[in-house]
């Protein structure tokens, strides 16, 4: 086995493990602390540091690596890394300055309705987090710079050691801090992640010390990486627009959409990565060799490859969407109340699941064709439309109409990406892939419909529901499969066809 598939499933596993310990995570704050106000305290001040963060840790490890290996192509990546670390430092310690110096300000006017307790609460966590921004671009960097190496593991494996101090500074420290040891984890696992590269690479080798910054060439960078960074801020700050308007609904309205959130997103990330791992290759290939019509079947397939393994899950989910609450979240301070009222938000929330992970693979096309501002001009709209349906939508049906909303923004917003794709990149085959959406959906119907069924049967029904939910999703499978297999599904075939050469 070579060097590069070694590193892919190295890979692909500590990403399985980061996104399982975020999950932990989740479920550790809800044992503890349920769905009070210290929960919505905290998510609500979090969020916009934390778009911040998200707009440095993904967005410049993106744009970092092609950028390095550029340079390194011509001797000068220990310069570039320089120039760029220096330059990161300077803009994170402004970001965190202002962000910290403010949050006392800004968050009460933010969330008027919260009680003296979640006020203190809000403003300390909004601080730490903002003290963090600095440390997180500089991380951010060195993440890339290990991607760039090959070493793709690392970056996971750094972030999912922020998590898990944050998860270990709960268990240990919830009874003395309460809802404050939640940023302090935080803030101990992003300087630990510092650390542990700082050390490994070792204080000499970690920069060029005496070198002065170059300012032209790390603005040319900054060019490169703003509008993926600020494209990925969008969805943070759709999620700022929902928990303001779910603060108007009392306490635990925003731990409800916050949990629900968490939830149903697993699939998108787990199957995000899965899709992108093997459709990437096929635009980056077609890309190197121009080839136009290579392209539109790597997009072809990675859409109908996400549908493929979305439509069983979310179908299923929806079906024991009260059952899956309670065997994640229901124990401790999580309450029963608390699993029916995070059940009825997360079915909202299943559209915004299915469409932006489309959008996964819409935007890896925009990406490779260099077209990325485009993405953005459309998440600045997606803005405009959350806020109007979130009047709508809350208006209705209340706070579960704020997931409402993300789907429908999630569905216009897919549409609208593909679309413009659709024209720069000449047109998609879309009678194949209506055809293959189509077998899909006619085996949907079966699978829904059995397990809706099966889990109405006395024998099922008094069942533990750690037994009834596995039974049930793998008779979901078992139905879905062999129904797929029989319509000659591509995406199936294509999966199948990849096991058998290997």
């Amino acid at each position: 086995m070579s060097k590069l598939k070694i590193a892919s499933i190295i890979f692909l596993i500590s990403t399985l493990f980061l996104k399982f310990s975020s999950m932990l995570r989740d479920l550790v704050i809800a044992h503890y602390f349920g769905a009070t106000y210290i929960v919505d305290a905290y998510n609500a001040a979090m969020i916009i540091p934390n778009a911040f963060i998200l707009f440095m840790l993904t967005g410049m490890k993106d744009a970092f690596v092609p950028s390095f290996i550029k340079y390194e192509k011509v001797n000068k990546g220990k310069e570039h890394l320089t120039n760029i670390v220096k330059g990161t430092f300077i803009i994170g310690i402004v970001i965190s300055l202002i962000g910290a110096v403010f949050a006392p300000v800004y968050f009460p006017l933010m969330y008027p309705e919260f009680n003296d307790a979640a006020i203190q609460l809000g403003i300390w966590t909004a601080t730490i987090y903002f003290a963090t921004v600095f440390l997180v671009g500089i991380n951010a960097i060195y993440e890339g710079y290990f991607d760039a190496k090959g070493k793709y593991s690392f970056a996971t494996f750094s972030q999912t050691i922020v998590v898990l101090c944050t998860i270990g500074s709960m268990v240990f420290l919830h009874k003395w801090l309460g809802g404050y040891s939640l940023a302090l984890g935080y803030l101990v696992g992003t300087v630990i992640s510092f650390l542990i590269k700082f050390i490994y690479l070792k204080p000499k080798n970690f920069i060029n010390w005496k070198q002065k910054l170059d300012k032209k060439e790390t603005i040319n960078y900054y060019k490169i990486f703003l509008p993926v960074g600020l494209t990925i801020m969008v969805g943070q700050i759709n999620l700022t627009v929902n928990f303001l308007f779910a603060g108007q609904f009392g306490e635990g309205v925003i731990s409800y959409l916050n949990y629900a959130f968490r939830l149903v997103s697993i699939p998108q990330a787990i199957f995000g990565v899965t899709t992108a791992t093997i459709i990437y290759p096929i635009l980056a290939k077609a890309m190197a060799d121009r080839n136009e019509d290579m392209f539109k079947r790597g997009i072809e397939k990675g859409l109908n490859m996400m549908i493929l393994l979305l439509a069983p899950t979310l179908t299923i989910m929806m079906i024991l969407m009260q059952e899956v609450i309670q065997i994640v979240y229901e124990r401790g301070a999580f309450s029963n109340q608390a699993t029916m009222a995070t059940s009825e938000v997360a079915l909202y929330y299943i559209g915004s699941v299915l469409f932006y992970s489309m959008q996964v693979i819409i935007a890896k096309g925009f990406y490779t064709l260099e077209k990325g501002h485009l993405i953005l001009r459309i998440g600045l709209l997606s803005v405009v439309m959350n806020v109007v349906f979130n009047i709508v939508f809350s208006n209705l049906i209340g706070y579960k109409g704020l997931a409402l909303s993300s789907s429908v923004v999630g569905f216009i917003y897919t549409l609208l990406c593909f679309i413009i794709l659709y024209r720069i990149a000449n047109g998609f085959d879309l009678r194949f892939m209506g055809k293959e959406y189509s077998k899909i959906l006619i085996t949907m119907i079966p699978v829904g419909l059995t397990v809706y069924i099966l889990k109405g049967i006395p024998a099922f029904e008094s069942l533990s529901v750690y037994v009834e939910v596995p039974v049930l999703s793998i008779i979901g499978v078992l139905i879905y499969l062999p129904l797929l297999y029989l319509l000659k599904s591509d995406p199936l075939k294509m999966i199948l066809n990849r096991k058998r050469k290997k």
